[in-house]
Parts: C-alpha cells; sequence; structure tokens
C-alpha cells in the first residue's frame, strides 16, 4: 500500500468514525466512499464497490437520519473492521 492509498483509508476510517460519533451524515460518508472508490480503482487493496452501493440506496429510501445511521453502521461494520486490521493506530 502506498502512502495515497494509506491516507485515502485513514480518510474512510475517520469518516466512519465521525458517523459512528454523530458527527456527520450518512450522505457524507457515501460521497467519500464513491470518490475513495474511484480513486483506488486500480487497486485491489480493499473493495469499496458494494458498500457505496448499498450506501446510496440507503440514502435514496430518505429515512431519518437516525434510521440511516443505524443501517450505515450495519453496512459499513466489516469495512470499519478491516481497516482497523489494516492501518497502524
Amino acid at each position: 500500500m502506498n502512502q495515497v492509498e494509506k491516507q485515502i483509508l485513514e480518510n474512510i476510517f475517520d469518516a466512519l468514525d465521525r458517523l459512528f460519533d454523530r458527527e456527520c451524515k450518512v450522505i457524507d460518508v457515501s460521497v467519500l466512499l464513491y470518490a475513495s472508490e474511484k480513486a483506488l480503482a486500480d487497486s485491489e487493496i480493499v473493495p469499496l464497490v458494494s458498500y457505496v452501493a448499498e450506501l446510496e440506496k440507503l440514502v435514496r429510501r430518505g429515512e431519518s437520519e437516525d434510521i440511516q445511521r443505524e443501517h450505515a453502521l450495519e453496512i459499513t461494520n466489516e469495512l470499519r473492521v478491516t481497516l482497523n486490521e489494516m492501518l497502524p493506530i
């Protein structure tokens, strides 16, 4: 993993933490994951396509922020665990 890839993954991890702490919205995380997936398109470090698709569907359903947040945390839990194992503290 190069430095740029590492920084992108750290940004994703930070966004997931902010979502958990209610410091950002699901749409913010969704947009960041979309951009990150495009930036990492040539990399096979972490597949983000399914997370992007699931969060996009979730946002488009138009549920309340609290419900969206709960579902988004469930959807991204595996990603969070993977990033936690990959990234140094």
